[in-house]
């Protein structure tokens, strides 16, 4: 059996099936490059260095990718850190990817079900269609992709299981307040996050594209949204205006990074499920790791406010 990080003590030479992530190469004072990372053998972390390192080394390492990595355990400033002189690529019958990444509450079968069946439950015709039309383009990365680098759902099917969190608790306002239109809020959650599809480069060691960083997911969004709605001849509909102000407006505040502030009932609801969603997504995960009555790590979706774990 492949031994973990845990079974391993300082001075110890040891390999390890680990995935890096964090990756970022620097110089030593000698001027020498040097890489620097983390490692995940599934159940934990650990800082890893590579000092001997060369452009071979450089062209192998990729954020997200699993390795086997030999070298020897060190104490730095009281942790153990793993000092790593030889690696390769981890061989598909040498390990199970789902130990070493995390993946959403509900498989990727069960989240394509439930999300197209939120879309057959659209009546507007022309709002089911541009949904359609735009889930249908982007399907496949639709259901695999998180929904952030770091802050909420960062996980495989992260933004699938985001949309559909979101869509089970509209249904219950939908009930209350009968006023809001059921097509809008769902189309409108459907297509919130689209932009992401394009603003990230995918679920396994993930980073900003070149558009992510120079135009952002909102910004994306809007831009394929205009696209289906031209290419439908609906741009001065309602459906159409009502769905574009949806996606400009959902972090609901100019400085939240919003173009534009909710002024439609429906969207008023998307921003406030958006924000529960993702702030209690990120929460979950730090509860989940914190003994009762202790406090959770800082979290950075509440400004890096801890919180504290009830004994209940």
């Amino acid at each position: 059996m492949t031994k973990k990080i845990k079974d391993w003590e300082v001075g110890d030479k040891a390999t390890l099936f680990l995935r890096f992530s964090d990756i970022q190469i620097r110089k030593t004072s000698a001027n020498a490059d040097y890489a620097t990372m983390l490692g995940f053998d599934g159940t934990d972390l650990i800082e890893v260095k590579m000092w001997s390192f060369n452009d071979e080394k450089r062209a192998l390492l990729k954020n997200g990718e699993i390795y086997e990595a030999s070298g020897t355990m060190k104490d730095y400033q009281g942790k153990m850190q793993f000092n790593v002189t030889d690696f390769r690529l981890a061989l598909p019958s040498e390990i199970n990817p789902q130990d070493f990444y995390e993946y959403a509450k509900l498989d990727e079968e069960t989240l394509k079900a439930e999300i197209v069946g939120y879309v057959n439950r659209i009546d507007n015709e022309t709002i089911k269609t541009i949904v359609y039309q735009l889930l249908k383009k982007y399907f496949a990365d639709y259901f695999l992709f998180p929904a952030a680098m770091n802050v909420h759902h960062n996980y495989f099917s992260g933004l699938a299981y985001h949309v559909y969190s979101m869509l089970k608790v509209s249904d219950a306002y939908l009930d209350l307040f009968p006023f809001l239109n059921r097509s809008l809020v769902y189309g409108g959650i459907i297509l919130h996050d689209l932009g992401k599809l394009v603003e990230l480069s995918g679920p396994k060691g993930t980073t900003y594209t070149k558009a992510g960083n120079l135009l952002g997911h909102i910004t994306i969004a809007a831009n394929l949204l205009y696209e289906v709605a031209k290419s439908l001849n609906v741009l001065e509909s309602d459906e159409y205006l009502s769905l574009s102000h949806m996606v400009l407006s959902h972090h609901g505040y100019l400085e939240y990074g919003s173009p534009k502030e909710p002024i439609i009932p429906e969207a008023a609801l998307l921003y406030m499920l958006d924000f529960a969603d993702s702030r209690l997504g990120a929460l979950e995960k730090e509860v989940a790791n914190t003994e009762k009555g202790e406090y959770t790590n800082p979290i950075l979706a509440f400004d890096r406010k801890s919180f504290y774990v009830p004994k209940l």
